[in-house]
């Protein structure tokens, strides 16, 4: 079973100059990249779309500094909902930046705080037979953000359900050349789901591509978007974009947890 581990981010200076590089990085850049292969782009009026934040988190091993970047969700008005594996295991900062349509715009909202499950990231490698299912179950992470976001609605976490949903729907931003990508949305028939309530889906016309990790994956319906996972990693011969996608669960996963994700969850 994944440890779980809090971690706070450090001293105001090292966070600004973490904001700094992420934003040099390319974060907060409005030029057009490689995002969900296929699929739909991201109309400015859609829920799903004005919830979805590309994610970019600052780490260190020993003398090098490397940049992640991820998708993710808003669920709350201070807090974001990603893969646990985008973050690292002791990131030095993140930023998230939120999409007008297909497209990033500012400002970049600096994260405080991050509560994740520790998951050994060899076991989301696209093509490994090995996958540790369990693993991947747990591979959600919470970040809290700085200052509230006023303008955006968070999306509602679904219900803890066993039942397949029909179809789902996934968001992700995906990446190329060092720049946040295109936000798009793809369609997701959905195949599996295990004991542990990780899903496995089909994508319909789309591929799933490097960058995706954590993005939002939605059901519809008469009750409206529901958040069901985050995109946790593709199974595929041919990386980094595969149509084969593992998603994390949400409901479940929250509902269940005790730890430092549920602490984030329920202060104020």
């Amino acid at each position: 079973m994944g440890r779980m581990t809090c971690i706070v981010a450090a001293a105001a200076r090292r966070l600004a100059v973490a904001r700094s590089l992420l934003i040099a990085g390319g974060l907060a850049a409005s030029l057009p990249a490689q995002a969900i292969e296929g699929g739909v782009p991201a109309s400015a009026r859609d829920a799903l779309a004005r919830a979805t934040v590309a994610l970019g988190t600052l780490n260190q091993s020993g003398d090098n500094i490397q940049i992640t970047r991820c998708s993710g969700v808003l669920i709350r008005r201070d807090l974001v909902l990603t893969a646990a594996h985008c973050v690292g295991e002791s990131p030095l900062g993140a930023v998230v930046v939120f999409y007008r349509g297909s497209k990033p715009v500012g400002p970049a909202y600096r994260a405080a705080a991050v509560s994740r499950f520790a998951v050994a990231r060899d076991g989301a490698e696209a093509g490994d037979l090995g996958i540790n299912l369990t693993a991947l179950s747990l591979d959600i992470a919470v970040l809290r953000l700085a200052a509230p976001v006023r303008d955006r609605a968070p999306l509602p976490v679904g219900r803890a359900v066993r039942r397949l949903p029909g179809h789902l729907l996934i968001a992700g931003v995906g990446l190329s050349g060092g720049a946040p990508g295109t936000l798009k949305t793809a369609r997701l028939t959905p195949l599996a789901v295990t004991e542990s309530g990780l899903t496995f889906a089909r994508a319909e016309g789309a591929l799933v591509c490097l960058g995706d990790s954590g993005g939002p994956v939605v059901t519809g319906g008469g009750g409206g978007v529901r958040l069901w996972g985050v995109a946790s990693a593709v199974i595929t011969s041919t990386p980094p974009c595969g149509s084969l996608v593992v998603i994390a669960p949400a409901g479940r996963r929250l509902s269940a947890e005790r730890g430092p994700v549920r602490a984030a969850l329920l202060r104020r």
